[in-house]
């Protein structure tokens, strides 16, 4: 009697886990809902309704999606844009602080987010003409 009662409950409580991680349509989202941390992203399986952990490509870690909300991407850490600086497309650079320091913005194509960059060493940043790109000097 007591083996089955330890079955009951077992299952009772494996059934609540799978509950918590159950999933309808295409969604994904990164473990625990934290960016940037794990190499792994749950993809919602739609025959099981259940999310399933998938890998991203090698050294690439999770983030969510910032251009389809409900959905995960990967990307290389510390890349996971700066939505605080806007959207943005293609190959576009702004300096933070244009002369003072070599902090900018550098656009990232697959987020469509600014994330953060430097000019090497001492350099200071400075905006093109066009305002669409930075040089270091």
């Amino acid at each position: 009697m007591v083996r089955i009662a330890s079955f009951f409950l077992a299952a009772a409580s494996l059934a609540a886990m799978t509950n918590a991680q159950q999933c309808t349509g295409n969604t994904s989202m990164c473990p625990g809902n934290q960016d940037g941390v794990s190499p792994t992203y749950l993809q919602c399986n739609n025959w099981s309704q259940q999310y399933e952990t998938q890998n991203c490509p090698s050294g690439q870690v999770c983030y969510a999606n910032p251009n389809k909300p409900g959905t995960a991407m990967c990307g290389l850490p510390n890349t996971g844009g700066n939505p605080g600086q806007g959207s943005c497309k293609g190959n576009v650079a702004k300096c933070v602080a244009p002369g003072q320091t070599g902090a900018y913005y550098q656009c990232e194509n697959w987020s469509g987010q600014y994330v953060n960059a430097n000019c090497p060493g001492s350099m200071k940043c400075y905006n093109n003409d066009q305002g669409t790109g930075v040089y270091c000097q």
